[in-house]
């Protein structure tokens, strides 16, 4: 996920720059007005899908996910499995 994240934003960065560098001879391929809406409308969906994942983790949260009935009566976080050590 970090790969793709990364890749992602080293495009939007070298397609940014490369419009700059345009600009920069006079060539206007998209015009600004074009570039912010677009921004703009990323920003608005970018927001609205991390609203929507703070909705789903508060709401809709599983509460029995950390719960081992195997260990005993009382409710008891589940341990990492831990390999290195030895049991006697």
């Amino acid at each position: 996920m970090k790969q793709l994240l990364g890749s992602v934003i080293g495009v939007v960065t070298l397609a940014l720059a490369g419009l700059l560098v345009l600009r920069i001879w006079n060539i206007s391929v998209v015009s600004s007005a074009t570039v912010l809406r677009s921004g703009a409308t990323l920003a608005v969906l970018a927001a609205t899908l991390v609203g929507l994942l703070m909705l789903r983790f508060t709401f809709f949260k599983n509460p029995a996910a950390g719960y081992d009935p195997q260990v005993g009566n009382r409710a008891h976080p589940r341990q990492p499995a831990n390999f290195s050590q030895k049991k006697d």
